[in-house]
């Protein structure tokens, strides 16, 4: 009998959680990411995924891939896309924009990205989950780390 060496049989052990959804609505001028951590910490959420979003901008701070610090953009952006994982102590948020012309910019979100007329934003907590960011020495990065809720 052979080894099983398909790639099903190196995937982690998946974690199966309930859910529960929050839609919030941002107004002019507030901070997309920390409103949105704020509201994860105040609500006491563990674990929460994001659904969707869609909205406005005119401060979009980004660090693009293997970059050191992040870079502001003034402007009218859309929002075209906005994924990620949040709790109460970190998040790992990614942002897509278009300017007014159209052209697209993203990377990795980071405090200072403004609303300009709504932010739109659907979250899902992982009821039976709980997520912490680790330093991972492969990455050098703190890195999600995802644990069943006692």
């Amino acid at each position: 009998m052979t080894e099983n060496t398909s790639p099903a049989a190196s995937l982690p052990e998946p974690i199966v959680s309930g859910g529960r959804f929050y839609a919030m609505r941002l107004k002019p001028g507030e901070d997309v990411l920390d409103t949105l951590q704020a509201f994860v910490t105040a609500n006491d959420i563990k674990a929460a995924g994001i659904v969707t979003v869609v909205g406005s901008l005119t401060h979009a701070m980004i660090r693009y891939a293997a970059r050191p610090v992040g870079a502001l953009r003034e402007g009218l952006f859309e929002i075209v896309s906005m994924i990620g994982t949040v709790e109460a102590t970190g998040c790992h948020v990614h942002i897509s924009c278009s300017d007014e012309n159209g052209d697209m910019f993203g990377g990795h979100m980071l405090s200072g990205c403004l609303t300009r007329t709504t932010c739109e934003i659907v979250l899902v907590e992982l009821t039976d989950m709980v997520f912490s960011r680790e330093y991972c020495p492969i990455s050098t990065w703190d890195e999600l780390v995802i644990r069943p809720k006692a």
